[in-house]
C-alpha cells in the first residue's frame, strides 16, 4: 500500500482495512529510525531490485575496472584523494553557512558529484569507493538527512556515473596523462565527453528509482528530473570538477582559486530549490495555480500571435470529500498524487499541469484543436478511473474543456478559465465521470 509522501518518510503509515483507515505512527527517535531503516522493504520489488543491483555494481566494478582509471595522472594519489574529500567538506560546510545551518531532507546534493567526477579523471577507479563514501558520509553527518536506502542508492548511482566518465575520458585521452598537455584541446574534449557520459548514466539511474518506486514516495525526485535547471546546474558542477582536475594536473595548488567560483555555484544551487518549491505544489509536484496561470498566459499569447488554437481543461475529482471521509486524508493525499501522475501521463512536454486547489486540476494545451483536446480529456478521464489508487474504491474525474480557435481578435485568458469552469459544472450536472466542452469563440 502506497501512503503519502510523509508516510513514505516513516512518519505515518496508512493501511486500509475495509473502510477503516489504520494509522501506524512512530513514537520518538527510536521509532523514526526504525521506520527509516525498514523503508526499503516498503518500496516496490522493481525498485528494490534496481537499487540492489546498483549497489552491487558500485562496489564491484570500481575494483574490476581499476585499469580504466588514470593512476599516473598525478604523482600523489593519496594527496589528491584527500584534497577531493577536503573540497567536498568545504562545499557542504559553505552550504550550511548559506542555509543558516539548516539542511532539508529534500535538498538536491549537486555538489557531491563534482568530486567523484574529478576522482574519475585523476585516479584509478577504486578510489571512487573512499572518495564517494567519505563525502556522502560527511554530508549525512552534517544534516543532509535522507532515507538511508535513497542515500546509499544515490551514492551508488554517482559511482556508476563516474565509472562511465572514467571510461569515456580514457577512450579520448588514450595514453595522455595530462589534461593540460599541449593547447589543452584533447583534455577539453575528454572532460566534455566524460561530462556527457556522467550525466547520461546518472539520469538513467535516478529515473529508474523515480519511476519504479511508489509515486507518492518520489514526488520530489520526479519533479526535479523534469526541470531543465537540474541538468544545467549539474552540468556546471561537473565542469567545475573537470576544471579542478585539469588544473591539478597542470598547475597543482592553483585549484584553490576555484573555491570562490564554487561558492557562487553553490549559492545558485541552494536558491534553485527555493524557487522550485515556490512554483510547485509540494504534494503532487504540479504547478501552483499562480505559477500555472502566469506560464499559461504566456503560452496562450504565443498561440494567439501564431494564430494557433489552444485549450484549457478544468478537472475535478468526483465525490472526493466523501472519499476522504471514508478512507482518511492521508489516503486521500496519496490518491491525489496518483491522479496527478495519471493526468501527467497523457500530456505532452509543452502542456502545463497545475493544481487549482483541493482536488481540482487545470491544464493548458497549446496548439491543440478542439477534437484533439476532447481526445486528450477522454484519455485523462479513463486513465484516472483505472489508476491504482491506494484504496479499495476507485476515483473518477469530471473535466471541462474550453477551446479557443484562431480568429480576428484576442480572448481574455480569464474568459477561457470561466468557460472551462462552466464546462466542468456541465459535466458534473450530466452525471460526473465525463467531459464537457465549451467553445469560447474566435481569438
Amino acid at each position: 500500500m502506497a501512503g503519502s509522501a510523509d508516510a513514505a518518510r516513516g512518519d505515518v503509515v496508512p493501511s486500509v482495512t475495509g473502510k477503516v483507515t489504520v494509522l501506524a505512527t512512530s513514537h520518538g527517535r527510536r521509532g523514526r529510525i526504525s521506520m527509516r531503516r525498514w523503508a526499503f522493504l516498503r518500496t516496490t520489488w522493481g525498485c528494490r531490485l534496481w537499487v540492489s543491483a546498483a549497489v552491487t555494481a558500485a562496489l564491484v566494478l570500481p575494483l574490476v575496472l581499476a585499469p580504466v582509471g588514470h593512476g599516473q595522472m598525478t604523482d600523489h594519489p593519496e594527496l589528491t584523494g584527500l584534497l577531493l574529500v577536503g573540497l567536498s567538506i568545504l562545499n557542504v560546510e559553505i552550504g550550511r553557512i548559506l542555509e543558516g545551518g539548516v539542511s532539508d531532507s529534500q535538498r538536491p546534493h549537486k555538489g557531491l558529484s563534482a568530486w567523484a567526477f574529478a576522482s574519475a579523471l585523476l585516479l584509478p577507479t577504486w578510489w571512487l569507493l573512499p572518495v564517494v563514501g567519505v563525502t556522502y558520509a560527511h554530508a549525512w553527518w552534517r544534516g543532509l538527512r535522507v532515507t538511508p536506502w535513497k542515500w546509499v542508492g544515490s551514492a551508488s548511482y554517482v559511482v556508476l556515473a563516474a565509472l562511465a566518465a572514467a571510461a569515456s575520458a580514457h577512450v579520448v585521452l588514450g595514453g595522455t596523462q595530462d589534461l593540460m598537455q599541449g593547447d589543452g584541446a584533447v583534455g577539453l574534449l575528454a572532460v566534455l565527453t566524460a561530462t556527457a557520459a556522467f550525466l547520461a548514466v546518472e539520469t538513467a539511474m535516478f529515473h529508474g528509482s523515480a519511476y519504479l518506486n511508489h509515486a507518492a514516495d518520489e514526488v520530489w525526485l520526479r519533479q526535479t528530473l523534469r526541470t531543465a535547471s537540474f541538468y544545467l546546474t549539474e552540468t556546471g558542477v561537473l565542469l567545475i570538477g573537470g576544471l579542478s582536475a585539469a588544473i591539478w594536473t597542470g598547475g597543482g595548488w592553483f585549484v584553490v582559486l576555484l573555491v570562490p567560483v564554487y561558492l557562487v555555484t553553490q549559492r545558485a544551487a541552494l536558491h534553485e530549490p527555493l524557487r522550485e518549491q515556490a512554483e510547485h505544489d509540494a504534494k503532487t509536484g504540479t504547478l501552483r495555480f499562480e505559477s500555472w496561470r502566469r506560464l499559461a498566459m504566456v503560452a496562450a499569447d504565443r498561440c494567439h500571435r501564431k494564430q494557433r488554437p489552444w485549450c484549457v481543461l478544468f478537472a475535478d475529482l468526483d465525490h472526493f470529500k466523501a472519499f476522504n471521509e471514508t478512507w482518511g486524508h492521508l489516503v486521500g493525499d496519496a490518491a491525489l498524487v496518483t491522479v496527478a501522475d495519471a493526468i501527467r501521463a497523457e500530456l505532452r512536454a509543452e502542456d502545463l499541469l497545475g493544481r487549482f486547489g483541493g482536488e481540482e486540476f487545470c491544464v493548458l494545451l497549446p496548439d491543440v484543436t478542439p477534437e484533439d483536446a476532447g481526445r486528450i480529456a477522454e484519455r485523462i478521464r479513463c486513465g484516472v478511473s483505472t489508476a491504482a489508487v491506494p484504496a479499495a474504491a476507485p476515483v473518477t474525474i469530471s473535466i471541462g474543456i474550453a477551446t479557443i480557435t484562431p480568429g480576428d481578435g484576442p480572448t481574455e485568458f480569464v474568459a477561457a478559465l470561466t468557460a472551462a469552469d462552466r464546462a466542468l459544472y456541465r459535466a458534473k450536472d450530466d452525471g460526473r465521470n465525463r467531459t464537457g466542452m465549451v467553445e469560447v469563440g474566435a481569438i
